[in-house]
C-alpha cells in the first residue's frame, strides 16, 4: 500500500514538475471574429525537441466552458500567431508561425476559419511557401523570397492543400552579374 502510494505521489509530483516548464499563450479573438467568444493558444514546451513541440488550439467559450473545436501539435520556432484572411471570404484566417530560415523567410501553418460550419481546415503544402501574401484581386498567394537572387512565386488554394503554379519570377542579378 505504501509502494503505490509513493509512486501516485512521485507520478504526481513529476507531472506538476514537467507541466511548469511549459508556456501558455492564449489569444481572445473578440477583436479578430466580432466578439463570437473565440480562443486561439498555443502550449509550447521548450523541452520538447521533437517535430512538434506546440499544442495548438482553437476553442469556442460556451455557457461559461472551452468547447475545443480543433487541436493539433505543431513545430513553431518562435510561437507566434497571426490572423489574415487567405482565402477571400472576408474572415480572417489563423497562420501559426512555423519556422524561418537565415534570410528572415518565414513560413506558416494556415487554417482557414469556418464559422458556418464550426470548424478550422488545416491547409496541406501551406508550410512549404515562404513569405505567404494573399493577393485578393486575383485570389493568389505570392511568395517572395530573399536570397542570393530574390524570386518570387505563385500560389492558389485548392480544397484543403496548395497548388504551385509552378512560375517563378527572379529578381536583381544571377551568379554572372546580369540582370
Amino acid at each position: 500500500m505504501k509502494r503505490i502510494l509513493l509512486l501516485s505521489v512521485f507520478s504526481i509530483f513529476q507531472t506538476l514538475l514537467f507541466a511548469q516548464n511549459k508556456e501558455l499563450i492564449k489569444i481572445n479573438c473578440d477583436s479578430i471574429f466580432s466578439k463570437k467568444g473565440y480562443l486561439v493558444s498555443l502550449e509550447f514546451d521548450p523541452k520538447d525537441e521533437s517535430q512538434f513541440n506546440v499544442l495548438f488550439t482553437f476553442s469556442k467559450k460556451i455557457n461559461g466552458k472551452d468547447k475545443i473545436i480543433y487541436q493539433e501539435k505543431l513545430y513553431s520556432q518562435f510561437q507566434n500567431v497571426e490572423f489574415t484572411d487567405f482565402n477571400g471570404d472576408g474572415i480572417r484566417d489563423i497562420l501559426i508561425e512555423n519556422t524561418a530560415d537565415v534570410r528572415s523567410n518565414e513560413t506558416y501553418h494556415l487554417f482557414i476559419v469556418d464559422f458556418k460550419n464550426q470548424k478550422l481546415r488545416k491547409i496541406d503544402g501551406f508550410k512549404e511557401i515562404k513569405n505567404p501574401n494573399y493577393l485578393e484581386k486575383y485570389d493568389l498567394i505570392d511568395s517572395l523570397v530573399i536570397s542570393g537572387r530574390n524570386w518570387t512565386s505563385f500560389y492558389k488554394i485548392e480544397d484543403n492543400k496548395i497548388k504551385d503554379f509552378g512560375y517563378i519570377v527572379e529578381d536583381g542579378e544571377d551568379e554572372n552579374g546580369k540582370d
